[in-house]
């Protein structure tokens, strides 16, 4: 494994992703800390999601694209999340060879997207909730 690429987001979701990554307020009350402290986690968080849904959406160029240096990744779960999630869609360890970082950030940035469509409909099921509480709904009901 090499250095990981850079991770793309679709700009469809870039307010979600914005308000989600500057999110306040956690399960505990008169919490000051973040839902998202940074744009990784929720991309590594919705990644997941998404993997778990089945959920691979291709990010649409016409809607232009986002992106987190793939230093970004290095040096914390995320890269380790990345790396499993190619893994387990190629069901073989291939994809961690040098030279296929761009495939693996791929397949991590397209369920990176659909878990972001996920997220987005269960904000939008029920927009009288706080975004944070319509995500532990929706997991509630996962």
């Amino acid at each position: 494994m090499a250095r990981a690429a850079n991770i793309r987001r679709s700009r469809i979701y870039e307010d979600l992703v914005q308000s989600l990554a500057g999110e306040k307020g956690t399960l505990m009350l008169h919490s000051e800390k973040k839902l998202f402290p940074t744009l990784r986690e929720l991309l590594s968080f919705a990644a997941m999601l998404g993997f778990s849904d089945k959920r691979r959406k291709k990010l649409d160029p016409n809607f232009g694209y986002e992106d987190i240096a793939g230093t970004q990744y290095e040096h914390s779960d995320a890269i380790e999340i990345l790396w499993a999630i190619a893994v387990a869609e190629l069901g073989s360890t291939d994809i961690l060879k040098d030279g296929r970082e761009r495939e693996a950030a791929d397949i991590f940035e397209e369920y990176a997207n659909g878990g972001l469509e996920i997220i987005s409909s269960w904000i939008l099921n029920d927009s009288s909730k706080k975004p944070y509480q319509a995500i532990i709904d929706g997991l509630e009901g996962y």
